[in-house]
């Protein structure tokens, strides 16, 4: 993470109902919004009139390479907050948790699941509670929802950093998943050079690799070795050793991969050489 990335979260002043549907973003307005600032190490809350001041943060925080990061904010805050702001915010280095989030799982997660499951975390209030205080004129309420709700993603995006995965209760599994996730910056190009290069060596490779279900396993992270098979667009099967059968692995569900020296065989080696 970069020292001047912010963590930021938006409360808004009405709902979608209340405007017209679910496309009117610029109806919305902005109540409270809320931030965490890495190069300050503190926690700050703007209401509406002194958003040019966080517009100035974010502004100085993108042309020093820093990140914006939040929770579904490529399909929220920013477009709620684009209305307040003189340029197009999508020229800012985004980086929004959900997206990584509902590739791995196949469909949306919420924080207050995510933060429970992954630390034991949960949000104080919901958005629909922040609509009444809003209404009721309890500003300060706001505020320390809202940066509540910044210091769960906060910590959920520096716990997926360190780790590479993060957890949610599955309803349909009645049990805690992890997702991997490569907020840290894993390069999977470089994890499929190396998937390639074993598979066309036959040399084994090792692997770090989350596991989906936790419940079984009881850690998401092991460490396999695996003699790499075929490779597939977004996933390659081998035998592993560690549960000495042939399994599937989701490529983004590797953290690291390494070559070993380790040589294997496979049906069509040995074929090919008793022709």
């Amino acid at each position: 993470m970069q020292s001047s990335d912010i963590v930021f979260d938006i409360e808004t002043k009405h709902s979608f109902d209340e405007v017209g549907g679910r496309d009117q973003f610029h109806k919305l307005g902005v109540s409270v919004i809320g931030a965490y600032l890495y190069d300050e190490n503190r926690y700050a809350a703007f209401e509406e009139h002194e958003i040019p001041e966080f517009e100035k943060l974010v502004k100085n925080a993108s042309e020093s390479g820093g990140k914006i990061i939040g929770f579904n904010i490529h399909h929220f805050d920013l477009p709620v907050l684009q209305p307040y702001i003189s340029w197009n915010l999508k020229e800012l280095l985004t980086l929004d948790l959900m997206n990584d989030v509902e590739r791995g799982a196949g469909f949306r997660v919420s924080l207050d699941n995510l933060a429970f499951e992954t630390f034991g975390a949960k949000k104080s209030a919901d958005g629909m509670q922040a609509l009444r205080w809003y209404k009721e004129g309890k500003i300060a309420e706001i505020k320390e929802y809202c940066l509540k709700d910044v210091e769960l993603t906060k910590n959920l995006y520096e716990y997926g950093a360190k780790n590479g995965h993060v957890l949610f209760y599955a309803r349909d599994r009645g049990s805690k998943v992890a997702v991997s996730v490569h907020w840290g910056g894993a390069a999977s190009t470089d994890v499929r050079g190396i998937i390639r290069d074993g598979l066309a060596r036959r040399r084994s490779i090792e692997i770090e690799y989350v596991t989906k279900d936790v419940a079984v396993v009881g850690t998401p992270v092991n460490v396999r070795t695996v003699d790499v098979h075929k490779v597939f667009g977004d996933s390659f099967e081998g035998h592993c050793h560690l549960r000495q059968a042939k399994r599937v692995f989701k490529i983004d569900r590797v953290l690291s991969a390494r070559l070993t020296n380790q040589s294997y065989q496979m049906v069509e080696d040995v074929q090919g050489s008793l022709l």
